[in-house]
């Protein structure tokens, strides 16, 4: 970063200072210089955000064994109107929104692993099965190596 008062790199600390109605980021020398004008101290190591590493779609870990049913806003309508629950209340037994339970029952919103565990526990229905796509452990590997098609897929040789 470089100091917009003396154009030097800064080094160590970096100010704010006020020169008339523009706030400068400057150098603990120029700082020095212009004590007056020193508004405080600028942070440059706090991020603004925080962005969450990409995991390889490879990678699998237990929530990647299970997937949810095709017909699971079915289920979920079929076992609230069967225990006489209305929307409202099964939204606050599982801690969502109402607007989320009608989405999930027309089926415009396929619910998270978490929510689909809270709803078969409320409802006592099935909406999780174990995935049929899922890949053995033989097939794993080691994080420093990607997955290739051959480390999957067994070849079948032609018969002549």
């Amino acid at each position: 970063m470089l100091c917009e008062l003396c154009g030097r790199e800064i080094r160590g600390k970096a100010y704010r200072a006020r020169f008339n109605s523009s706030i400068l980021i400057i150098c603990s020398y120029c700082a020095s210089k212009h004590r007056n004008s020193v508004i405080g101290e600028y942070v440059t190591n706090v991020p603004r955000y925080t962005v969450k590493p990409k995991r390889s779609k490879f990678f699998l870990d237990k929530s990647e064994m299970y997937e949810i049913v095709e017909d699971c806003g079915e289920r979920v309508r079929e076992a609230r109107e069967s225990l006489g629950l209305t929307r409202e209340l099964l939204a606050q037994m599982v801690g969502e929104k109402v607007s989320t339970i009608r989405r999930i029952e027309e089926g415009s919103l396929v619910p998270d692993l978490n929510l689909a565990r809270k709803l078969e526990k409320a409802l006592k229905i099935v909406l999780v099965e174990e995935s049929t796509s899922y890949i053995p452990s033989e097939y794993k590997f080691s994080t420093n190596r990607d997955l290739t098609l051959g480390d999957i897929v067994e070849f079948k040789r032609k018969k002549k």
